[in-house]
């Protein structure tokens, strides 16, 4: 069975200065000197391609909307907006972590029901898939990775007022830390590394499917 849907990837932070209503311009920095905002936005432009083209192969009509494709910032409610205004399916906002250069692992994060989530077990189907999904690929590369799991918290990109979702809205939407890249393994693996540019391909991939599943499977 064929779909339509409109999904919309956030990559997280971008722009200079000071954070703007909470998204700050960048937060975590590698070794070797990649920016988070720079690799969220180098990954989420690889999962629009990678899930226009599954979507493609499978017969399926997928608008994918960014929230931003060049070095901008939006607050957190204006990314939030982009989803409600276009009636999206799906929001994926993606960031990376950064810590203490020790700290390992990928998360997918989903607003919780006491923060006025009003699909909460759908938003944990959708980042359920996404979380197996990236930790799978990263895992298949890296003995190292760790997997943190699904977790509730209080994200102002996933708020559903501004995803439209209290006014009848069906968005599902969740947030993925993809790893600490101020760790020198993981700019390895995600940057500096022979074999990085296979694993930043693997990872939208995997993505994008786990989206698409999301969609053809709810």
């Amino acid at each position: 069975m064929s779909i339509t849907a409109t999904v919309v990837i956030d990559p997280g932070h971008g722009g200079t200065g000071p954070g703007l209503g909470g998204s700050d311009a960048n937060h975590a920095v590698s070794p070797s000197g990649a920016k988070e905002k720079n690799m969220t936005l180098q990954l989420g432009l690889l999962v629009k391609n990678a899930l226009q083209t599954a979507a493609l192969n499978g017969g399926h009509t997928i608008n994918v909307v960014m929230t931003r494709d060049t070095d901008t910032n939006l607050s957190l409610a204006a990314r939030a907006n982009v989803a409600r205004s276009r009636h999206a399916d799906r929001l994926l906002s993606i960031h990376f972590n950064g810590f203490n250069h020790l700290a390992r692992g990928t998360e997918t994060l989903i607003r919780g029901v006491a923060d006025g989530n009003v699909n909460h077990a759908d938003d944990k189907k959708f980042a359920t898939r996404i979380q197996n999904a990236a930790f799978g690929v990263l895992r298949a590369h890296d003995p190292g990775a760790k997997d943190r799991g699904v977790k509730d918290q209080k994200l102002g990109v996933l708020n559903d007022v501004q995803l439209g979702n209290t006014a009848g809205g069906h968005c599902r939407a969740c947030m993925i830390e993809v790893e600490f890249i101020d760790v020198a393994a993981v700019d390895a693996l995600l940057n500096t590394g022979a074999n990085a540019a296979v694993v930043r391909g693997e990872l939208a991939q995997g993505i994008a499917n786990a989206i698409l599943d999301d969609l053809v499977n709810p």
